[in-house]
């Protein structure tokens, strides 16, 4: 307990001295990042900073609508433009809120301890449109309409909706069942892909429009067309297809940034666009950035003291006991037991540098980083005399879960496609070792996950299985890897 208490105190210390050095100062000339837009006529509204701010569509200085220290997001004009309906927490819990279109009388709309967020407006009953998942088993949502004033809830009749839009109406709803615009997986085509739906509620029809392997989100409903935002062609882009299906038309040609959370006014559309907010008239395809000013003070982006001795993420120690190797917020750290000077060994503030692990005689580190772009392993030698130097070089992917072997020759490592490889603690040659089939762990004792791993007293052998707490049962079971040859033994 001495140990460990000194450790603290003193790592402690000495991040609160380091910690400016790894936060460098924002630039006078960054840009501002801008989220969530939505467009009525000439103005739009928009997410920065977690508050929503307005400004017209030909650019300019933006104006703060809302100033609360929880989150507003999900900003959407009513029909006539008069009011923006969005998500907030400013009592805590996230629900819909109204307010005018000037950022005045804001008024909470719902009160339900799970979390209501904004979608849109129905374009005949002036209902806010909303998804939570309030009477589903899982984390499927339902969409929701309710009137400004907090009356009039109705839950829609789709078994899960997650986003939509009305035609004019109101008759038919286009619809994704999944929500994925938080996520940012890229290209992705798993279970959870999205597809358009269209519901007719005088017919009671449930019709799948697009049926792509991959995302078609958002779709977004302009006089007697669909637009959606599809990665149909690697990159997000907007697509446009009649309401009863049929030929699939691209209407925007990004091949760089994705267009994300796209929103439709009565003739426009708008969207994200590499931080910044562009414009779309969908009847010429013309697309432009809107130059907007973000002039007021914003706290997060001034540089601040804080201390990381809450934020460790991995402890290791070198054999003799003096040392230890803390990683803290992307930043690896060589700090003395008892005394001494703690010591940033990675200071790179533009990556993260994480699972920090000594080699077997302590002379050096071994880390992950991403400051080439992709995760790779990288050495530095212990007393951070000499700069770090990249071992291994990955085009993509994650890796994980560094051990050296007791020789210090070889260092093994895991990745997302559960294979289990070695790298050459030299050459930084890679070889793959063994590979799993199956993420869950139930699937019986030979085809465990690939998660975490030990090598022979020899270096010869890495041994990956279930280790029990029986002191008369050692192994529940064991699969053991001969490195020289590769695969099970």
């Amino acid at each position: 307990m001495p140990a460990t208490f000194s450790i603290h105190r003193g790592f402690t210390l000495a991040v609160i001295l380091l910690s400016l050095l790894a936060i460098p100062a924002l630039a006078a000339d960054t840009a501002p990042l801008l989220r969530t837009p939505d467009i009525h006529g000439n103005l739009v509204v928009f997410v920065h900073g977690q508050d929503i701010w307005s400004v017209s569509s030909a650019g300019g200085q933006a104006t703060r609508l809302t100033i609360d220290e929880g989150d507003e997001t999900a900003p959407c004009f009513s029909p006539d433009g008069t009011m923006i309906a969005f998500s907030a927490q400013y009592d805590g819990n996230g629900d819909v809120y109204v307010m005018d279109r000037d950022g005045g009388d804001i008024t909470r709309v719902t009160y339900h301890p799970g979390g209501d967020t904004v979608v849109g407006w129905h374009p005949v009953s002036g209902k806010i449109m909303f998804r939570a998942a309030r009477t589903t088993m899982s984390r499927a949502n339902k969409l929701y309409l309710i009137n400004a004033d907090g009356t009039g809830l109705e839950e829609l009749i789709m078994y899960e909706a997650a986003n939509g839009s009305f035609n004019a109406d109101g008759s038919q709803l286009a619809y994704n069942r999944i929500t994925r615009e938080a996520r940012t997986w890229k290209r992705y085509q798993g279970g959870m892909a999205q597809d358009v739906w269209v519901y007719d509620f005088a017919a009671g029809t449930d019709t799948r429009l697009t049926d792509f392997i991959g995302t078609d989100r958002l779709p977004m409903w302009i006089g007697e067309t669909l637009y959606f935002v599809s990665d149909r062609e690697k990159t997000l882009n907007v697509f446009a297809v009649a309401p009863t299906g049929g030929s699939i038309r691209k209407v925007t040609d990004h091949n760089h940034f994705d267009a994300r959370h796209a929103s439709a006014g009565p003739d426009q559309i708008v969207y994200e666009h590499g931080g910044n907010i562009r414009v779309l008239d969908p009847a010429t395809g013309v697309t432009r950035k809107i130059d907007i000013t973000i002039g007021a003070d914003v706290p997060d982006s001034r540089p601040v003291v804080i201390s990381v001795a809450d934020r460790i993420s991995l402890v290791d120690l070198v054999d003799d006991g003096e040392t230890a190797l803390i990683t803290a917020r992307g930043e690896v750290f060589s700090v003395p037991v008892e005394g001494g000077r703690t010591i940033n060994l990675s200071r790179h503030d533009g990556a993260r540098d994480h699972q920090a692990v000594f080699s077997p005689d302590g002379n050096l580190v071994a880390y992950l980083s991403d400051r080439d772009g992709e995760y790779g392993i990288w050495l530095q030698d212990a007393q951070g005399s000499s700069p770090a130097y990249q071992l291994t070089q990955h085009t993509s992917g994650y890796r994980h879960t560094l051990r050296w072997s007791p020789d210090g020759t070889k260092i093994a490592f895991t990745d997302e496609t559960l294979r289990l490889y070695y790298a050459d603690a030299k050459s930084g040659a890679i070889t793959e070792v063994a590979k799993a089939n199956y993420e869950n762990v139930d699937v019986g004792l030979h085809n465990k996950p690939i998660s975490d791993y030990q090598w022979s007293p020899d270096s010869r052998y890495l041994l990956q299985g279930v280790f029990s707490l029986d002191p008369f049962q050692v192994l529940i079971g064991m699969n053991t890897y001969d490195t020289t040859v590769g695969g099970p033994n």
